[in-house]
Protein backbone atom coordinates (compact mmCIF):
# COMPACT_ATOMS: atom_id res chain seq x y z
CA UNK A 1 0.00 0.00 0.00
CA UNK A 2 1.76 3.57 -0.90
CA UNK A 3 1.92 5.81 2.12
CA UNK A 4 1.38 9.44 2.52
CA UNK A 5 5.34 9.78 2.88
CA UNK A 6 6.38 7.80 -0.48
CA UNK A 7 3.75 9.39 -2.88
CA UNK A 8 6.08 11.29 -5.72
CA UNK A 9 4.70 12.49 -8.88
CA UNK A 10 4.00 10.21 -11.23
CA UNK A 11 2.19 10.41 -15.00
CA UNK A 12 -0.39 8.13 -14.12
CA UNK A 13 -2.09 11.14 -11.52
CA UNK A 14 -5.48 12.09 -12.80
CA UNK A 15 -5.30 15.14 -14.81
CA UNK A 16 -7.43 17.01 -16.98
CA UNK A 17 -7.45 20.15 -19.08
CA UNK A 18 -10.34 22.25 -19.68
CA UNK A 19 -10.78 25.63 -21.71
CA UNK A 20 -12.91 28.23 -20.33
CA UNK A 21 -14.73 31.23 -21.22
CA UNK A 22 -14.16 33.80 -18.49
CA UNK A 23 -10.98 35.60 -17.55
CA UNK A 24 -8.35 33.51 -15.15
CA UNK A 25 -9.29 35.69 -11.90
CA UNK A 26 -12.68 34.42 -11.94
CA UNK A 27 -11.60 30.86 -12.73
CA UNK A 28 -9.24 31.32 -9.75
CA UNK A 29 -12.36 32.94 -7.53
CA UNK A 30 -14.01 30.00 -7.87
CA UNK A 31 -11.13 27.85 -6.00
CA UNK A 32 -10.27 30.71 -3.34
CA UNK A 33 -13.63 30.65 -0.99
CA UNK A 34 -15.48 27.72 0.38
CA UNK A 35 -18.65 29.59 -0.54
CA UNK A 36 -17.32 29.64 -4.34
CA UNK A 37 -16.53 25.85 -3.68
CA UNK A 38 -19.86 24.73 -2.07
CA UNK A 39 -20.92 26.23 -5.82
CA UNK A 40 -19.48 23.63 -8.10
CA UNK A 41 -18.10 21.20 -5.71
CA UNK A 42 -19.59 20.65 -1.93
CA UNK A 43 -20.90 22.09 0.95
CA UNK A 44 -17.62 24.15 2.39
CA UNK A 45 -16.50 25.48 5.63
CA UNK A 46 -13.13 26.81 6.87
CA UNK A 47 -10.63 28.95 5.34
CA UNK A 48 -9.45 28.62 1.39
CA UNK A 49 -6.70 31.11 1.94
CA UNK A 50 -3.19 30.31 1.88
CA UNK A 51 -2.27 28.18 4.84
CA UNK A 52 -6.15 27.67 5.71
CA UNK A 53 -7.69 24.68 5.98
CA UNK A 54 -11.28 23.87 4.92
CA UNK A 55 -13.76 21.10 4.64
CA UNK A 56 -16.10 19.91 1.65
CA UNK A 57 -18.87 17.23 2.54
CA UNK A 58 -20.48 14.85 0.52
CA UNK A 59 -23.05 11.95 1.41
CA UNK A 60 -24.65 13.61 4.42
CA UNK A 61 -21.57 14.49 5.81
CA UNK A 62 -20.72 10.71 6.18
CA UNK A 63 -17.60 11.87 3.43
CA UNK A 64 -15.68 15.20 4.81
CA UNK A 65 -12.16 16.14 2.78
CA UNK A 66 -10.20 18.26 4.96
CA UNK A 67 -8.14 20.35 2.61
CA UNK A 68 -5.04 22.57 3.64
CA UNK A 69 -4.00 25.47 1.12
CA UNK A 70 -0.45 25.28 0.25
CA UNK A 71 1.46 28.36 -1.31
CA UNK A 72 1.33 27.95 -5.05
CA UNK A 73 3.13 29.95 -8.17
CA UNK A 74 0.91 32.55 -9.45
CA UNK A 75 -2.30 31.42 -11.22
CA UNK A 76 -1.95 28.58 -9.37
CA UNK A 77 -4.35 27.25 -6.10
CA UNK A 78 -2.86 24.04 -4.40
CA UNK A 79 -4.75 21.85 -1.71
CA UNK A 80 -2.84 18.98 -0.05
CA UNK A 81 -5.77 16.18 1.36
CA UNK A 82 -4.87 16.12 5.23
CA UNK A 83 -8.29 13.54 5.82
CA UNK A 84 -11.22 12.13 4.33
CA UNK A 85 -12.65 9.00 6.28
CA UNK A 86 -14.24 7.14 2.92
CA UNK A 87 -10.98 7.64 1.00
CA UNK A 88 -7.79 7.54 3.49
CA UNK A 89 -5.63 6.50 0.36
CA UNK A 90 -6.33 10.63 -0.35
CA UNK A 91 -4.62 11.63 2.63
CA UNK A 92 -1.19 12.81 1.60
CA UNK A 93 -2.09 13.87 -2.14
CA UNK A 94 -1.81 16.89 -3.75
CA UNK A 95 -4.86 18.93 -5.77
CA UNK A 96 -3.06 21.21 -8.07
CA UNK A 97 -5.09 24.12 -10.63
CA UNK A 98 -2.79 25.76 -12.62
CA UNK A 99 -4.86 28.76 -14.68
CA UNK A 100 -3.57 30.68 -17.48
CA UNK A 101 -5.00 33.34 -19.74
CA UNK A 102 -6.18 31.70 -23.54
CA UNK A 103 -7.12 34.14 -26.47
CA UNK A 104 -10.52 32.98 -25.42
CA UNK A 105 -10.73 33.56 -21.54
CA UNK A 106 -8.85 30.99 -19.78
CA UNK A 107 -7.39 27.23 -19.66
CA UNK A 108 -7.56 25.22 -16.32
CA UNK A 109 -4.85 21.90 -16.06
CA UNK A 110 -5.95 20.20 -12.87
CA UNK A 111 -4.01 17.53 -11.53
CA UNK A 112 -4.57 15.94 -8.32
CA UNK A 113 -1.04 14.25 -7.33
CA UNK A 114 -1.14 10.75 -6.05
CA UNK A 115 -5.05 9.56 -7.30
CA UNK A 116 -3.56 7.02 -9.91
CA UNK A 117 -5.25 3.49 -11.21
CA UNK A 118 -3.25 2.04 -8.53
CA UNK A 119 -5.64 3.02 -5.73
CA UNK A 120 -9.14 1.12 -5.12
CA UNK A 121 -10.97 4.19 -5.58
CA UNK A 122 -9.40 5.46 -8.79
CA UNK A 123 -12.41 4.52 -10.96
CA UNK A 124 -15.01 6.11 -9.18
CA UNK A 125 -12.76 9.11 -7.83
CA UNK A 126 -12.16 9.58 -11.67
CA UNK A 127 -15.68 9.46 -12.45
CA UNK A 128 -16.24 11.95 -9.54
CA UNK A 129 -13.38 14.88 -10.75
CA UNK A 130 -14.46 14.61 -14.55
CA UNK A 131 -18.07 15.67 -12.92
CA UNK A 132 -17.07 18.33 -10.69
CA UNK A 133 -14.56 19.86 -12.95
CA UNK A 134 -17.09 20.29 -15.52
CA UNK A 135 -19.32 21.46 -12.54
CA UNK A 136 -16.99 24.30 -12.00
CA UNK A 137 -16.45 24.90 -15.61
CA UNK A 138 -20.48 26.01 -15.84
CA UNK A 139 -20.18 27.79 -12.71
CA UNK A 140 -17.54 29.95 -14.20
CA UNK A 141 -18.77 30.17 -17.27
CA UNK A 142 -23.14 30.49 -16.18
CA UNK A 143 -22.92 31.28 -12.59
CA UNK A 144 -24.14 27.74 -12.12
CA UNK A 145 -22.39 24.44 -11.15
CA UNK A 146 -23.94 21.21 -10.62
CA UNK A 147 -22.46 20.72 -6.65
CA UNK A 148 -23.27 17.82 -4.71
CA UNK A 149 -25.92 19.03 -2.02
CA UNK A 150 -25.41 16.53 0.53
CA UNK A 151 -29.12 15.61 0.02
CA UNK A 152 -30.30 11.77 1.31
CA UNK A 153 -30.58 8.98 -1.45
Amino acid sequence: MTTATDRTETSEDFESTKTLGAAPERVLAALRTPEAVTDWWGPATGSADVGGTFEVSFENHRQVIVLHVEPGQEGQVVWSVEATPLTPEWVGTRIVFDVAASDDGSVLHFRHHGLTPQLECFDMCHAGWTHYLASLVSYVDTGEGQPSRNESA
